[in-house]
């Protein structure tokens, strides 16, 4: 790791860190991972995944080059053979890796995890360059939907993007609404009158109007888009790059609804 110069990372980008790891890695696989990059003695307690992660990242900085082995972490993560057929969990992680590694001038190189410093005619920086990810970046759109689409969409891939997306979307909908559905049946049940999911107090019809046109919003996007998918081959269901932004958009706008509602117990 001294072969190149690596500066000292920031709390904020140490956090950010943390949360990456936290979000993609349960307790005994955290400890595994700082046993593997040397801190048998770092063994996630129980407690908040990154508040965990980002106090033990905090304290190894704090010692002598600190940093390298920080990085040394970095790199374990991303190593591609940690990701045995999960190919797409592999290439998530580099990115959101790689937003951080770039205001240091570095990157991770998705082949062997290893940190790079980043050349003007880096395959990486032309990435983060494109034109796609000036597309899907100036949309702003609902973090569940960056997370699932924007690696996809950058590679062109916008019929995984979308797809992706909506299955997200429809297992967000199930958990935080209890209910053992699919598709559009989930929604009909979970954001009705009588749902569990309440937008609103539903106490004028303006609210109830809004309650029902979100959840035909919903039902629509499963039957037009998550069901063909699911059945039909890419080849035979072409979405161009606009229509996946539109699409991405709708999907962003209705996670944004569902964020806010309340979950209530429906009465049998």
């Amino acid at each position: 790791m001294t072969q190149i110069k690596i500066e000292p990372f920031s709390l904020s980008a140490l956090e950010r860190i943390a949360k990456i790891i936290g979000d993609s890695r349960t307790g005994s696989q955290i400890t595994e991972l700082f046993r593997k990059t040397g801190f048998p003695h770092i063994q996630h307690d129980g407690s908040t995944k990154w508040r965990f992660i980002y106090n033990a990242l905090e304290d190894i900085q704090s010692s002598t080059d600190g940093h390298y082995r920080v990085a040394k972490i970095i790199q374990q993560l991303c190593d591609p053979q940690e990701y045995f057929g999960n190919a797409e969990g592999h290439r998530q992680i580099v990115n959101d890796i790689n937003e951080i590694l770039s205001f240091y001038g570095l990157a991770v190189n998705a082949k062997d995890g290893k940190i790079i410093v980043i050349g003007e005619t880096d395959a990486i920086l032309r990435s983060r360059e494109s034109e796609e990810t000036k597309s899907f970046d100036l949309r702003r759109f609902h973090p569940e939907v960056k997370k699932h689409a924007r690696l996809l969409f950058i590679e062109n891939r916008h019929f995984h993007a979308v797809f992706e997306c909506c299955k997200a979307f429809n297992k967000y909908v199930r958990e935080k609404s209890k209910l053992d559905k699919h598709g559009s049946d989930l929604m009909s049940v979970a954001l009705s009158l009588k749902g569990s999911l309440k937008l609103n107090t539903q106490q004028t019809e303006t609210e109830r109007n809004e309650q029902e046109g979100i959840m035909h919003l919903c039902m629509g996007l499963m039957r037009a888009i998550r069901n063909p998918e699911s059945h039909e081959p890419e080849l035979d269901w072409p979405i161009t790059k606009e229509d996946a932004l539109d699409i991405l958009s709708l999907i962003s706008f209705l996670y944004k609804q569902v964020d806010k509602a309340l979950f209530y117990k429906r009465k049998n």
